[in-house]
């Protein structure tokens, strides 16, 4: 499933490009595995941290309706079907559902904000402000076994949600050079009398021998991070549950997780575009705090 998604990454820049350059080239797993390799420091750091915020957010989603089973209403999935044990964890999983509700509208209501914070805000802030509340949001949801208290926190939830499927294709669509007007091969001198054509968008500081990369497989490496996650937590999170004994395991995993890209976006992660030898570097124009 990467492979596919990488793959189409591939034929969109053909596609974009409007010529085809890098059809020619086979599309293989070599080809693949050199195009990730060769990953400028700027988008692998984006992808690092684009990954863990993913990987919290995946171990919070796939065993939080155990979690409020299990841990808030203090029922038991084993118990016999007609024990009050098991009707309490049943009780807990339907609570869990409207919690996941509140995160959904969470999420709706943070993406149709999002533009308009992005013009107060830096990226950078919108960032750490999200990791920093999925964070606490699942701290703090096993250090408290209130109905309300849990159920608030789920708010928190939709604004990593909402981040991660907004602000990392962002920052990569700033990564790459806008189409310059070139003139393009014509009679007769002067530039008013020869065509101009679009030079296809590059990434900035990338170019390494004379290539290029493909803003379409770049696009398809950072999507690809969301299905790392999903089988790393599939592989890791069975067995911590079963050492910690409860689904809070994995919740106190997102939180550590969460905090952790949480530093790594503050600390690593590009928010201006990278620098060449033609283009000096330039620190982001807006600061990490509001405008005044």
């Amino acid at each position: 499933q990467v492979a596919n998604i990488l793959l189409n990454g591939v034929k969109y820049e053909s596609e974009l490009n409007g010529s085809g350059e890098t059809s020619e080239q086979p599309l293989s797993m070599k080809l693949l595995c050199s195009t990730v390799c060769q990953m400028p420091k700027a988008l692998r750091n984006l992808c690092i941290n684009h990954f863990l915020g993913w990987l919290s957010f995946e171990g919070m989603l796939l065993f939080y309706t155990d979690f409020m089973g299990e841990v808030v209403f203090q029922g038991n999935p084993k118990a016999p079907h007609n024990s009050d044990e098991y009707q309490k964890y049943n009780a807990g999983v339907t609570m869990g559902c409207w919690g996941m509700c509140i995160y959904a509208f969470s999420a709706a209501f943070y993406s149709a904000a999002l533009e308009k914070l992005e013009e107060r805000f830096s990226t950078r802030t919108l960032y750490f402000v999200a990791y920093l509340a999925f964070g606490l949001g699942t701290g703090l949801a096993t250090l408290s076994r209130n109905i309300y208290v849990v159920l608030s926190l789920c708010a928190t939830y939709g604004i990593l949600f909402a981040t991660l499927c907004t602000l990392p294709y962002s920052l990569l669509c700033d990564y790459y050079q806008s189409r310059e007007v070139s003139p393009g091969p014509g009679r007769g001198e002067g530039l008013l009398r020869r065509p101009l054509t679009l030079c296809p968008p590059q990434f900035v500081g990338s170019q390494v021998e004379g290539t290029r990369r493909g803003m379409g497989v770049d696009i398809s490496l950072l999507s690809c991070q969301y299905f790392l996650a999903q089988i790393l937590v599939a592989l890791a999170m069975g067995p911590l549950t079963a050492a910690v004994g409860s689904a809070s395991g994995a919740m106190y995993f997102a939180s550590l997780v969460s905090f952790l890209g949480c530093l790594f976006s503050s600390l690593c992660v590009t928010y201006e575009s990278p620098a060449t030898e033609e283009l000096p570097p330039t620190e982001e124009q807006r600061p990490l705090l509001p405008r005044a």
